[in-house]
């Protein structure tokens, strides 16, 4: 049961921040919040996972200019199919992503983001989910529940019908650095893996919708 608030808690914390209060920096706040204060609270916050090896550099690098390549090269090239930019651009100015709010978003985007989902989902969470079952449940779990929020926010963005499409990459992704925390034992891997892939994002923004 306690698992189960673990797991869905991220996403009952985006679903207010955006559905109820209809509030990009409360979002940030109640997403980010949780992230970090459940593991403290729990005393199990993963620091000692989050050692830097060579082979974490590299598998780091190696896969999140991959992630970087599919999502901006992707992206580039099919924007046209699968973004209504005008109507994006709108939706971006309501949620606050003008002036400051645009140095605020790249700084969570390429900072907060990818540490603090790293540290609970391929950390924290997998951690748990390890000590009640296999190498293949803690990945899937792990993965399925760290792409279920993700998909509250695609939702609003990608046109009607590629919502569900567009967050299967999400899903890919968390599998596959669920299975390198797995062989490495590491977060290092992970970390740098989704900062390079949320760099990608960010360019998306920077040079296509801005």
């Amino acid at each position: 049961m306690r698992n189960a608030l673990r797991l869905i808690g991220p996403t009952v914390m985006i679903f207010i921040g955006l559905q109820v209060m209809e509030n990009v920096a409360i979002t940030f706040l109640l997403f980010y919040s949780w992230l970090l204060f459940v593991p403290l609270i729990d005393r199990a916050f993963p620091v000692e996972q989050l050692k830097l090896d060579k082979r974490g550099v590299v598998l780091g690098v190696g896969s999140g200019v991959l992630f970087f390549i599919f999502i901006f090269g992707g992206l580039s090239w099919l924007h046209v199919y699968l973004l209504d930019i005008e109507y994006l651009r709108t939706l971006l100015m309501d949620w606050g992503f003008s002036g400051r709010g645009e140095i605020l978003l790249v700084l969570v985007l390429l900072l907060a983001n990818p540490v603090l989902e790293e540290l609970y989902w391929r950390g924290y969470m997998f951690n748990r989910l390890r000590m009640k079952g296999s190498a293949l449940y803690a990945v899937g779990m792990s993965a399925g529940f760290y792409t279920l929020y993700h998909l509250l926010s695609i939702i609003p963005i990608f046109e009607a019908g590629f919502s569900f499409v567009a967050v299967l990459p999400v899903f890919i992704a968390g599998l596959f650095w669920g299975f390198i925390r797995e062989k490495s034992g590491s977060m290092s891997a992970t970390i740098i893996s989704h900062v390079l892939s949320d760099f990608g994002i960010v360019c998306v923004y920077w040079f296509i919708v801005r």
